[in-house]
């Protein structure tokens, strides 16, 4: 359930600065980043060094994680360790690693809290829509009754003393795309931060997490695009992550009607109402499902119920329906 809606940053007020001593050694730090393809899409890194190599090996340190954690949650490689557990005997305990069995407690409790709108176990009926997306077909009632019947989180048991998953129906299915880019996203800013580098930004598609603000700023000014293709005005944002979920590139055309690839567990099939959720909350772990949920919900503010600090902007592209909007976005 995973939805690619681009993120514009805004870093005209995050500019190189040369000081430099004779010496050649940085008096003050400069901004340095580097990109690398992850996880189905690129992932940006910036950061404040005084040492620039030194600085460049933290940044890919870092990514190198997001990159083993993103081999190891994937439902595209038939043989990534999240596969693997999929296709393990009914009934058997699995040992996972931390990472996996980390985000997959993290989904379990969401799936809770938001009532199933977010569920990673909704994987049957993700590839349900990757097929309709691939022959323009939707599915029939009874292929989605049939993937309904494979899904739900009541068919995963978590084990957490001894770390260990148990799959509970045959030929289920995990699509941890709501989260896992979120998890590795945060990933990358702890180990930056670990190693001395506070003033990092990490940004995956929707997907953004900051840390402290670059020198002599307020925050790093974060602008949204939706799918009317502008940004909004600017925010300074600083210790946080802020996502957002929508259908600006993900969707299918087919009888005449588009449908996103956000998954209304009602119907089974992609919304075909077009929004766009934005959610800032400190870590991406939860903006990126949060953000999900927000686009699904029928009423967004519930996630306040849980997460009463979350900021939460959602807009429609039909103008007659209201935007929501709590804490920055409200201001």
């Amino acid at each position: 359930m995973r939805i690619i809606l681009l993120s514009l940053i805004l870093l005209s007020s995050c500019q190189k600065k040369d000081s430099a001593t004779s010496s050649g050694k940085q008096t003050e730090p400069i901004r340095i980043e580097t990109q690398r393809p992850l996880m189905g899409t690129l992932f940006t890194v910036k950061t404040y060094a005084r040492d620039a190599k030194e600085g460049y090996l933290a940044m890919e340190e870092a990514l190198d994680l997001a990159e083993d954690f993103g081999n190891r949650a994937t439902d595209y490689n038939p043989d990534s360790e999240l596969n693997r557990l999929t296709k393990s005997p009914v009934g058997t305990p699995v040992k996972v690693s931390d990472d996996l069995f980390k985000v997959l407690l993290l989904g379990r409790k969401l799936a809770l809290e938001t009532a199933g709108i977010f569920d990673s176990t909704y994987g049957p009926l993700t590839h349900l829509w990757r097929e309709t997306r691939r022959t323009e077909t939707i599915p029939t009632k009874s292929e989605i009754s049939e993937a309904r019947s494979r899904s739900g989180i009541n068919h995963l048991s978590l084990n957490e003393e001894n770390q260990t998953i148990t799959v509970l129906v045959e030929n289920m299915q995990l699509d941890l795309g709501g989260i896992a880019k979120g998890f590795a996203a945060d990933m990358i800013f702890d180990s930056l931060k670990k190693n001395g580098y506070p003033q990092s930004l990490v940004a995956a598609a929707g997907d953004i997490r900051i840390g402290d603000p670059p020198p002599g700023k307020e925050g790093w000014n974060i602008g949204l695009r939706t799918f009317r293709l502008t940004p909004t005005s600017s925010l300074p944002l600083k210790n946080c992550a802020v996502s957002t979920s929508g259908d600006l590139f993900q969707n299918v055309i087919t009888g005449g009607q588009k449908y996103s690839h956000l998954i209304d567990l009602r119907t089974g099939l992609g919304l075909t109402t077009r929004r766009a959720a934005s959610v800032i909350l400190p870590e991406a772990k939860l903006t990126d499902p949060l953000a999900t949920t927000a686009c699904l919900s029928d009423d967004p503010k519930s996630i306040l119920k849980h997460y009463p600090s979350a900021s939460i902007r959602v807009i429609y592209e039909d103008r007659k329906i209201p935007p929501v909007t709590t804490g920055i976005f409200a201001e």
